[in-house]
């Protein structure tokens, strides 16, 4: 569990969203580390509305409010010969350029850093259309 404001669209338990990267306008905030201590590109569930709301100048409505969130899983297509349930691997961003893929979002347009290490919760059964030798995983 980890503690965090969020724009009052995001309050709801059970809200899910892909956290980015703090606005520039951000550095000068006392709030910055409770705002900005989640993993850029990582996806949250509100788990938890605490109610208490902070002054904030770039949301809409200018107030921020605490909630508890969880990471959960996201999606990646990843070479089948390491797709291995459990395994800590090293990803590698496919080379691709098919943004019209149904896939494209969580392949070529993935949040998840290029060789970076994650850990393999599940595989999909669902492969790569254009014939690389991809398959769906869930990592943490």
């Amino acid at each position: 569990m980890v503690i965090t404001l969020v724009p009052k669209n995001l309050t709801k338990e059970g809200s899910v969203f892909q956290y980015f990267s703090p606005a520039q306008e951000c550095n000068v905030c006392n709030l910055k580390n409770v705002c900005h201590n989640l993993t850029p590109g990582s996806h949250y569930s509100v788990t938890k509305f605490r109610e208490k709301e902070h002054k904030c100048f770039i949301h809409e409505g200018d107030k921020v409010y605490t909630v508890e969130v969880e990471e959960v899983e996201r999606s990646v297509m990843i070479p089948r010969k390491i797709a291995k349930e459990g395994a800590k691997v090293t990803y590698r961003k496919p080379d691709c350029d098919d943004y019209e893929c149904k896939f494209s979002e969580i392949c070529i347009l993935s949040f998840t850093k290029d060789r970076s290490k994650v850990k393999i919760n599940s595989i999909a059964d669902q492969t790569c259309p254009r014939g690389y030798d991809l398959i769906e995983a869930k990592i943490e």
